[in-house]
């Protein structure tokens, strides 16, 4: 069951799982977290990929906190690698409803150390993080929402599986779905890269 441990509020998200496979740990973000995770989210090289593109102040970033640490539609994390955190991603509930109730989710991840971007990790990480979606969340389908101009996370999703859903993107927004068995080809693809 999601969350069962006690949360302190402001210190942490009201989710507890910390998920580690695939050679990378998924963490519960803190309260810790969030000057690094503001740092890297004002970064040009980042923030250009994002559909809100304005700077975020350290006002504003504790208050996103204390929304969403609280916030059953969503779960956040820091991507770890050897004890090192060089990234962020989450699950969030496609119609509102508590992230370990509903069937579909949309997903969102990037990869702040520049040592590991457009490395394999970066696969590692969006893999555990569908392992648990489909395995512990029992979700149907996970979405991701890219900008039609983000060439490289459009191919990135490819790679994993997913596929675009022409009846959902834009101009600017391309949607694509990852079904389980879709995962599952992409994890045995993956396979021979990750060490045991």
């Amino acid at each position: 069951m999601l969350g069962t441990g006690i949360v302190k509020k402001l210190q942490t998200m009201w989710h507890q799982e910390t998920i580690n496979a695939f050679n990378v740990v998924l963490k519960p973000v803190t309260i810790d977290d969030l000057e690094l995770l503001r740092e890297w989210r004002n970064r040009p090289d980042i923030r250009q990929y994002m559909f809100e593109q304005n700077e975020i102040s350290s006002v504003q970033q504790r208050h996103w906190f204390s929304k969403v640490s609280v916030d059953k539609t969503q779960l956040q994390f820091v991507i770890c690698y050897k004890e090192k955190r060089i990234g962020a991603c989450n699950l969030k509930s496609s119609n509102s409803v508590a992230i370990d109730a509903c069937i579909s989710a949309e997903s969102g991840m990037y990869i702040a150390d520049n040592k590991y971007r457009g490395t394999i990790l970066a696969f590692f990480a969006a893999l555990a993080l569908n392992e648990f979606a489909f395995l512990s969340l029992s979700l149907r389908a996970i979405v991701a929402k890219v900008k039609s101009s983000n060439v490289g996370a459009l191919r990135f999703n490819e790679q994993l599986g997913y596929v675009t859903d022409s009846h959902q993107s834009s101009e600017n927004v391309v949607c694509l779905t990852l079904n389980a068995d879709a995962h599952q080809r992409a994890v045995k693809n993956f396979a021979r890269f990750i060490r045991n």
